[in-house]
């Protein structure tokens, strides 16, 4: 594998990042405000939606760690089969980016955006939001967690591509 290809997965990974602590402003932002208020269903939503967009940004993380090194994302149920593979280690090919603990957590949000995506169907279940925000300190602190790990043996694989 080229260093090049490798710089450039590290740079866009990094760029999440920065593009993370936005979303994590927004979603304080959100969480301040159903605090201060009597929320209605519309303020419930605007908390989801940064729920939403912030598991959204680590899927395309995912994504673009797929596509370097395995080349190929499964079509059927690859939502799921994603947040599954990123705790796997592919001997010879790439180490495993989530520890297989964090899975859970990280799913916890891919579940609850395919039921916001949908959420025309119906209402919003706070009950199901309360639940996903209870967690996501523990998904965030886990999927930077995770970054800062991935990133160093990114470094270290660039220093022996180029050796």
């Amino acid at each position: 594998m080229k260093s090049e290809r490798l710089r450039t997965l590290k740079a866009e990974l990094d760029a999440d990042m920065k593009i993370l602590e936005g979303l994590e402003g927004k979603y304080r932002k959100a969480k301040a405000k159903l605090k201060r208020i009597e929320p209605d269903e519309l303020d419930y939503a605007g908390l989801a939606y940064t729920i939403v967009n912030i598991y959204n940004l680590m899927e395309n993380y995912f994504l673009c760690v797929a596509k370097v090194f395995e080349n190929t994302i499964e079509r059927d149920r690859w939502h799921k089969d994603l947040v599954k593979r990123m705790s796997l280690e592919i001997e010879g090919v790439r180490p495993a980016v989530l520890d297989a603990g964090d899975v859970p957590l990280i799913d916890d949000l891919r579940a609850f955006r395919h039921v916001f995506r949908n959420i025309y169907q119906g209402e919003l279940d706070t009950g199901k939001l309360n639940l996903v925000d209870s967690r996501m300190s523990d998904a965030l602190r886990a999927f930077k967690s995770a970054h800062r790990k991935f990133s160093a043996t990114l470094d270290r694989l660039i220093r022996e591509v180029e050796k």
